[in-house]
């Protein structure tokens, strides 16, 4: 069609790399939208006299042209007449003068919402440092609805109608023939003049929106005298969470929308860009410690640079112990408030400052009446008061916590009440934490408690915890490896205890694979139940990862000797007998011995089955909430599901090692560890299963458990140390179905996080990102189709 000679005189095409000589008025072609904005902004810098930033400019321009193409009113046509150009301009420049600078490098919020909406009046709250204008100056670039911003801090409540009524209608009105004078009649009053301006603008089908920073500074009443003025004029409220904000919700009918703060992955970008060095982990801590607060989050990583080294991690760490030397912005900003409350306001975020989950307000006056012997009634009262001042954010129905950005001032103020406050305040929130337990293992709340015993020196029921299967399928045992580690190396704790912590540490170290550490702490439990004649338990647990240990190494003669020394020594009860022949199957995998571990775990298998209740029939197909009510009895079955997980995946592991696909094996283990509540194993089994499918060319599928279990998993449960390992898997899966553009996405909202990683991670993220490039130039085979027979859709 475009070689085709029919086209009108004056139509020409031109692209890239093809420009028009027709015409010198029109641009070079661009070869993207990043090249055409930075051409028009330097076109836009040579403009004589210009006030505004070229990149504003340029992006007010653009969002007027894309509603016009939209059919927006007033170019409903699509046109801009030539004659109108000069209104327009000066109406531009007008609003956003008015508007502060937005920053030069703006970083959305998390959901951040639009500035414009079909709600007539919306009220956006946050902290000082929540970014409120600098949202709304950024976004006011690409509304298309004629705009006016006013603070109104210093704007006596009586006065404000007027003052923005005039300045609106000059603005909107100052250069129409007639028009301004028709709004501001001779002696009309503020309300009078909103009301003609909310009819002129209907007459020209044109909406205004008008901005009010400070709102809470106004009384509510005369907010409202306002805002009813026209229901032709929209309004956006900016206010600071305080007593005043709920009255204006109440009066206006209208629920106030937080700013949310940065995500990880903008605060890793934004530490990035000054050169910190953090893993996910890292910048989980630093928006713990700053709510997610742009401005607090800037400069905790400003600090960071000036005096941590760069090293996220090293900054957290000194906020965390409260041992920095540098005062942060958001201490010195928000003591403001802080120094605003009551004590028993005080007291009240500095005891609940010790927990960053949230708590019933049971368990929160149960924590205030022991650190500071405050009843039920006025602790409620002094919650009451808090919430509405934004220090305590509300969750459900009545669960809440203190704000995150607000926890460090509470956490000094509790600090500066003694060292046997803060120990009563944090043995109150060890019990209410271990009350609750049995019936919530929300896992932050077991987190939280875990930092509880930690601090309170609790050895008994860490050691207890730490040789227990699931607490490290939880992910737990990274939050007190190291004091198991001072635990085990102190002589002032028992054998036992010591013994225990070095069990849970080599536990975690055949995961890690750290053979020369694993070995070096076998030696020490063998020697302390050698000296202290500890008991048969005892001997079992190391015996048996002595051998584990030697089979890894292929030590066949160690792994025989150790076996025969164990079975003498074993319970011969069923359970003990299961547990031992996994582990006899496990050293036969590490051995190379597949077939024989097969056939072990396929009797270990049918086994649990049994004690289960459960047939093949019921689990084929079916979903983990489907299978639960099929359980023999109403006991708890936590560990049987966690073993028959256990010997599932490792028959599909020693079927793989054959060069076979699993069959149905990883499928089944993967239903059962999240029954079980395993989530370490399920997140590797969900890898493994992943990588099984690409194996096998169902990209689509590994895609589907992509998106569908595992990252909604790891997210869900708060899985930092597996985000960046699963999401640079799934950049790899994406390359594999052929969306190149997003796997390369993905890897690049990755690399913030890249130089705080150790040298294992930066060298998977290394590979994967070779392993997108050689798909690009080689691709993988086709898609795998089921087979049409099979296919009964």
């Amino acid at each position: 069609m475009i070689e085709g000679n029919d086209w009108p005189s004056d139509v020409a095409f031109i692209w890239p790399g093809k420009s028009a000589a027709l015409d010198q008025a029109l641009p070079a072609p661009w070869p993207n939208l990043s090249d055409a904005f930075v051409a028009c902004s330097d076109t836009a810098s040579t403009l004589p006299f210009l006030i505004l930033a070229p990149e504003t400019l340029v992006w007010k321009l653009a969002g007027r042209i894309m509603a016009a193409s939209a059919g927006v009113a007033p170019n409903a046509n699509h046109t801009f007449v030539v004659q109108d150009l000069p209104r327009l301009f000066e109406q531009l420049v007008i609003q956003l003068q008015d508007f502060p600078a937005p920053p030069l490098n703006y970083r959305p919020q998390d959901k951040e919402p639009a500035l414009i909406s079909a709600e007539r009046v919306r009220l956006i709250t946050g902290f000082s440092g929540a970014g409120k204008t600098s949202w709304v100056s950024q976004t006011a670039l690409h509304t298309s609805d004629h705009l006016a911003y006013y603070d109104v801090a210093d704007i006596s409540g009586p006065a404000l109608a007027s003052a923005v009524a005039r300045e609106l209608a000059a603005r909107l009105f100052g250069k129409s023939s007639g028009k301004l004078g028709e709004i501001l009649l001779l002696g009309a009053g503020g309300i009078e003049i909103l009301f003609a301006l909310g009819r002129q603008l209907a007459e020209e089908n044109r909406t205004a929106t008008i901005v009010l920073d400070n709102a809470h500074r106004v009384p509510a009443a005369d907010l409202s005298s306002l805002i009813g003025a026209s229901k032709h004029l929209h309004f956006v409220l900016l206010a600071q969470p305080n007593a005043a904000v709920a009255r204006i919700e109440a009066t206006l009918d209208v629920k106030a929308e937080p700013l949310f703060g940065w995500t990880n992955e903008t605060a890793a970008a934004e530490g990035s860009s000054l050169g910190c060095k953090g893993d996910y982990s890292a910048y989980a801590r630093l928006l713990k410690l700053t709510g997610g607060l742009p401005l607090y989050t800037q400069n905790a990583l400003k600090i960071a640079v000036e005096n941590y080294e760069k090293d996220v991690a090293r900054l957290c760490a000194a906020v965390e112990e409260r041992t920095h030397i540098v005062e942060t912005a958001q201490e010195l900003i928000l003591a403001e408030i802080f120094d605003t409350y009551t004590e028993q306001e005080r007291q009240a975020v500095a005891a609940l400052s010790l927990s960053d989950v949230p708590l019933d307000q049971v368990e929160a006056s149960s924590v205030l009446k022991t650190a500071f012997a405050i009843e039920s009634p006025a602790a409620a009262a002094a919650f009451r008061r808090l919430r509405l001042t934004g220090a305590i954010q509300v969750f459900g129905v009545d669960r809440f916590k203190v704000h995150d950005a607000m926890r460090p001032l509470g956490r000094a103020h509790l600090d500066s009440c003694g060292a046997e406050t803060v120990k009563s305040a944090q043995s109150a929130l060890r019990d209410v934490l271990m009350a609750t337990l049995p019936i919530d293992h929300d896992r932050q709340r077991v987190f939280l408690l875990l930092r509880m015993f930690v601090t309170l020196g609790n050895i008994k029921p860490l050691v207890e915890m730490a040789g227990d299967e699931l607490f490290h399928e939880m992910g737990y045992i990274d939050e007190i490896s190291q004091y198991l580690t001072e635990v085990a190396a102190s002589e002032d704790v028992s054998a036992e205890d010591r013994f225990w912590a070095l069990d849970g540490l080599v536990f975690a170290g055949f995961k890690q694979g750290d053979d020369q550490d694993m070995r070096r702490k076998l030696k020490q439990m063998d020697e302390l139940v050698r000296r202290n004649r500890l008991g048969l338990t005892e001997r079992l647990a190391v015996g048996m990862k002595r051998m584990l240990f030697a089979a890894r190494a292929g030590d066949i003669a160690t792994v025989k000797a150790t076996m025969k020394e164990l079975s003498g020594l074993l319970p011969k009860t069923p359970e003990h007998l299961r547990v031992a022949r996994y582990n006899y199957a496990h050293a036969l995998f590490e051995l190379g011995m597949t077939n024989e571990c097969v056939a072990t775990t396929l009797d270990l298998i049918t086994e649990y089955y049994d004690l289960l209740g459960l047939t093949l029939g019921d689990v084929m197909g079916k979903n983990p909430d489907k299978i639960f009510p099929l359980l023999k009895g109403d006991q708890s079955h936590t560990d049987d599901l966690k073993h028959l997980a256990d010997c599932l995946d490792l028959q599909g592991k020693a079927i793989r090692s054959t060069g076979t696909h699993s069959g149905l094996s990883l499928v089944h283990a993967l239903k059962f560890y999240s029954m079980a509540n395993a989530l370490d194993s399920f997140v590797r089994v969900a890898q493994e299963l992943v990588e099984e499918f690409i194996s096998r060319n169902d990209y689509i599928g590994a895609r589907d458990m992509m998106e569908r279990n595992l990252l909604p998993s790891i997210l869900e449960l708060k899985m930092a140390g597996r985000v960046i390992p699963v999401r640079s898997q799934y950049a790899v899966v994406l390359a594999y179905c052929g969306a190149f553009d997003d796997a390369d996405a993905e890897m690049a909202r990755l690399l913030p996080y890249e130089s705080g990683m150790d040298g294992r991670g930066q060298e998977v993220l290394r590979r994967q990102r070779e392993l997108i490039a050689e798909l690009k130039i080689n691709p993988p085979p086709p898609q795998w189709r089921m087979p049409a027979k099979l296919d009964q859709r």
